[in-house]
């Protein structure tokens, strides 16, 4: 995969939201990780490690520093994918 487009990343999100991290919604763009989707640690862990199988990227620790927001997570995965192309 060498291009993947910002709503291909929300829907990948989405499907991984309702499948392993047992959110009660769909998540939104501007969903705050932790304040609005209430993500620990580990299921912040299991989101991106789900995101880097998903997509074949490698999630540095200092990326998530710069990931508030769904939209942010969206933007930093399709950012990668085009850099591992």
């Amino acid at each position: 995969m060498t291009r993947v487009s910002w709503t291909d990343v929300l829907t990948e999100i989405r499907a991984i939201a309702a499948a392993q991290l047992d959110l009660a919604r769909e998540v939104q763009p501007d969903d705050d990780l932790t304040r609005d989707l209430e993500l620990d640690s580990l299921t912040l862990a299991t989101l991106a490690v789900a995101l880097e199988d998903r997509f074949n990227i490698v999630l540095a620790e200092e990326d998530a520093a710069r990931v508030r927001t769904i939209a942010d997570l969206c933007r930093l995965v399709a950012r990668r994918v085009e850099e591992s192309a």
